[in-house]
């Protein structure tokens, strides 16, 4: 009888230690399941369009812009970043984009020539006075950030802006920041899309889908963290009364939404929205509905970084409230890669719909009947 008892002892770990390894096995298929399917490997993204679209030829890399508000003899028009993300080292530029005509024409805006600028996101601050600040994220270098402030002066009978210099802003906060808006003309909100650390530390990041983002705050004195613990925070608004911020996020496929303190510029965490990708920028028009571009499918969105032949489906969605509060997400345009791939923004203005995109050389005017939106599910 003793001797069985050993083998009985033997045999007991063995077993715990089999089922926790098949236990282990199993959790690890099922989590990359999931992360494949948050990712939208399997979607198809139809072309679909609620009106009519035109591809012109662009300034590289139009990833996000600003309209610009109308006003008596002012030509309409957007402010557009443009960086040839394919080339990092090649300085990148901003442009004004002139929606007098349709297709409209480019101008390249005059910059100081001491500054060296690698556009990412921008945004622009309309004060009562009617004075207009834009705030520009600037990657430096690879270590090295900053938010460059810029005041917009316009004149009638002249078609693009004028840029006056304000100067620099830097933070150790600034991590690696992608979105931007701006909330005075020097105060504003920008996100991390990563945390920090070595490139490899961020692909451990995206795969494992770690919630190392950030949202900061800069007061115009000093920044500060003011939202943690998001998956990939991209594209950031205000909302038109400014009591509430709005962010992306790419990885969560969610549009997350904060209640502002606007004396003291703190968030706190006030609901959520699904998307049916992941989220970009974020743009508001006149009507304070919201223009989301959403990235379906995340891994086609990967290997068209890595690859300009491959292509990667795109959508931009609204966001409207109606009567009653209740938010609707509505399709604008969806488009499988073949008129534009990774598109990045959409900007509204009077059923007229600009869409950028990443890395490639081109962007979209559409225009956009309303009543033909579709719902997504």
């Amino acid at each position: 009888m003793p001797p069985r008892r050993r083998r009985e002892d033997k045999l007991l770990p063995r077993r715990l230690m089999r089922f926790w390894w098949r236990f282990l096995a199993i959790a690890l298929v099922l989590y990359v399941g999931y992360t494949i399917w948050l990712g939208g490997a399997y979607r198809d993204t139809e072309a679909f369009t609620a009106g009519q679209c035109q591809a012109i030829a662009a300034p590289p890399g139009p990833e996000d812009m600003a309209l610009l508000p109308d006003g008596p003899d002012l030509q309409p028009g957007a402010i557009i970043s443009s960086q040839d993300r394919r080339n990092r080292e090649a300085p990148g530029g901003l442009y004004f984009y002139d929606m007098s005509s349709r297709p409209g024409s480019f101008t390249k805006l005059e910059l100081p020539s001491s500054l060296v600028l690698h556009p990412h996101g921008l945004s622009l601050f309309v004060a009562q006075d009617g004075q207009m600040f834009l705030h520009v994220i600037n990657h430096r270098s690879r270590e090295r950030h900053t938010v460059e402030i810029f005041s917009v002066q316009r004149s009638a009978g002249t078609a693009a802006p004028s840029l006056r210099h304000r100067g620099s802003v830097s933070s150790d906060l600034f991590v690696h920041p992608n979105g931007i808006a701006a909330a005075g003309p020097e105060s504003f909100y920008l996100t991390n899309d990563r945390g920090p650390g070595p490139r490899w530390m961020h692909m451990v990041e995206n795969l494992a889908q770690l919630s190392r983002s950030t949202v900061v705050y800069h007061d115009g004195r000093g920044a500060r963290v003011v939202a943690e613990d998001i998956a990939f925070a991209n594209g950031i608004e205000i909302s038109a009364d400014g009591g509430t911020v709005l962010v992306g996020s790419t990885q969560w496929r969610m549009l997350l939404a904060f209640t502002r303190e606007v004396q003291s510029g703190m968030l706190l965490r006030s609901g959520s929205l699904a998307l049916p990708g992941g989220a970009d920028n974020i743009r508001r028009d006149s009507d304070g509905n919201l223009w989301v571009a959403a990235h379906p499918n995340a891994f086609a969105f990967i290997g068209h970084a890595m690859d300009a032949e491959k292509e990667s489906p795109s959508m931009i969605l609204r966001l409207a409230r109606d009567n009653r509060g209740v938010v609707h997400t509505e399709e604008a345009f969806g488009d499988p890669g073949t008129l534009i791939s990774g598109a990045s923004v959409g900007v509204h203005r009077q059923g007229r719909l600009l869409i950028g995109s990443v890395f490639q050389p081109t962007m979209l005017d559409c225009l956009i009947d309303q009543t033909k939106l579709r719902a997504t599910n």
